[in-house]
C-alpha cells in the first residue's frame, strides 16, 4: 500500500508543480501585455482614453491570476498537511530547488522506509 500512497503522491507533486508553473508563465505574459499596451499608446500618440477599456481587463486578468496563485499555494500547504495524514512524511528542498533524480529522503519518525520512498517535494516553496 506504500507504494501506492507514494506513487499517486508523485502524481500528485508533479502536477500540482506544473499548474504552480503555469499560472507562473500565465502571469509574466499577463504582466508583459500589461506593460505592452500603454507603451504602445504611447509610441502612436493616442490619448490615454484610448484602450483604456482593455487596458482595464487586463489589469483585472493579472489581478485575478493572482488569486488562482494564491489559490494553488494554499491547496499546496493543504498537501503538506495530507501528506503527513497518509504517513509519507515531508520532503521539502527550499524555494523551488529540486532534488537529484532518484533522491530519496525520509523524516526521522516517518512512517517511510528510506528505500521506498522518492521525492514528493509537496512542501517545496512556491
Amino acid at each position: 500500500m506504500l507504494n501506492e500512497r507514494v506513487s499517486a503522491a508523485k502524481r500528485i507533486a508533479t502536477e500540482l508543480h506544473r499548474a504552480e508553473d503555469a499560472v507562473d508563465e500565465l502571469m509574466i505574459r499577463i504582466a508583459q501585455l500589461a506593460a505592452t499596451l500603454p507603451t504602445a499608446r504611447r509610441e502612436t500618440n493616442m490619448s490615454a482614453i484610448v484602450g483604456q477599456e482593455a487596458m482595464s481587463k487586463v489589469a483585472h486578468a493579472l489581478a485575478a491570476a493572482g488569486e488562482v496563485r494564491q489559490l494553488l499555494t494554499d491547496a499546496h500547504l493543504a498537501l503538506t498537511v495530507t501528506q503527513k495524514e497518509v504517513g509519507l512524511g515531508t520532503r521539502m528542498f527550499g524555494a523551488g530547488v529540486k532534488p537529484p533524480s532518484g533522491a530519496a529522503l525520509a523524516d526521522e519518525g516517518s512512517n517511510d522506509h528510506a528505500a521506498e520512498v522518492a521525492d514528493l517535494s509537496f512542501a517545496r516553496a512556491s
